[in-house]
């Protein structure tokens, strides 16, 4: 007996724009976004707080941490995600965006009591584990959605980013070698 799956491409491809992934689709988002925090051009578009910033980096490390490879702190995931949000994202999905991390907050407070900054370890743990079961539910919790959300931007920003791709991943960009000065006559014609 064999099992299909039916995939509405149309919800497929909302879930991903929603979620930032279709950065990933459309050539030269993600490293536009990377070129710009590089050059430190994501300063004026500042979308985030200090207290919002800091929740990203924790979910961020929390789902890509340090081992023997930089974690997603370590390569600038939170200063891409604030690239992206800041370029990309319209208002609306900003809005969006940042009820989420609300979201993500209130939920932190319900469970352990107290706020994502705060807690370390196996609380800390348990609230991203119980987010993260959550992720592909039928009918989300804002905290869940934000969550999926900011997971889906970590993910593409992280291997994305130019110390993953080069260091870890191995990614040849260009081939070979490149040469523009190539004499064109055979050696020893003048």
């Amino acid at each position: 007996m064999s099992s299909t799956i039916k995939i509405d491409r149309r919800a497929l491809l909302h879930a991903m724009v929603r979620g930032g992934l279709a950065l990933s689709l459309l050539p030269g988002c993600a490293e536009a976004a990377w070129s710009a925090v590089a050059a430190g051009v994501q300063a004026p578009r500042r979308v985030f707080s200090a207290s919002e910033s800091s929740l990203i980096a924790i979910i961020a490390d929390a789902i890509l941490p340090r081992s023997d490879t930089p974690g997603a702190t370590d390569v600038g995931v939170p200063a891409w995600i604030d690239a992206v949000v800041g370029g990309y994202f319209s208002a609306t999905q900003r809005a969006n965006f940042l009820a989420g991390l609300t979201a993500i907050e209130d939920f932190a407070l319900s469970r352990p009591g107290a706020r994502l900054a705060v807690l370390q370890g196996g609380p800390l743990s348990a609230v991203i584990a119980d987010l993260d079961a959550a992720c592909g539910a039928k009918d989300p919790t804002p905290a869940q959605r934000g969550y999926a959300q900011l997971k889906e931007l970590v993910i593409v920003g992280y291997f994305t980013s130019k110390p993953v791709q080069m260091d870890i991943l191995k990614v040849v960009i260009v081939p070979g070698r490149f040469d523009p000065d190539v004499p064109i006559a055979p050696p020893g014609a003048a």
